[in-house]
Formats: C-alpha cells, structure tokens, sequence
C-alpha cells in the first residue's frame, strides 16, 4: 500500500476527524472506497474517495495499521 492508492473497505473500526480537525472519534467506516493520504507511526491516514477519484476534503479518517492484513510502505 503506497499513498495515492485507492483502497476498498467496510466495516473497519477507525476514526473520524471532520474537515481535518486535529479531534478524531470513533466510528466504523462506511462501504466505500478511500484514498490513502499517508501514514504516521501506528495509523494509515484516508479519505472518502469522491466520484472523480479525488480525496474528499471534509471525510478524513485513520484506522490502526495492525487492522491491514497486508504490508504498509512507509
């Protein structure tokens, strides 16, 4: 998993951060498809993928990267 990919995922345990707010609460994350934007030391950080493929700059999410069964690339 490198940044700018486009991932598939539902039902993952994660956290939210509205319009990148430094606050995140928990939630679980809707069907859908999200771009990776990065990655810090223990979350890979998303976003909603909009219809053109873009990141939506308002959905931002983190989910822990133990929760990916596959290898990270820092």
């Amino acid at each position: 998993m490198q940044i700018g990919d486009v991932i598939h995922l539902d039902g993952l345990r994660a956290e939210y951060s509205l319009f990148g707010r430094d606050r995140f609460s928990t939630c679980t994350l809707p069907d859908g498809d999200y771009v990776v934007l990065g990655f810090e030391e223990n979350y890979v950080n998303l976003a909603w993928s909009d219809t053109s493929g873009y990141p939506s700059r308002k959905h931002r999410y983190r989910i822990e990267k133990t929760l990916f069964g596959c290898s990270v690339a820092v």
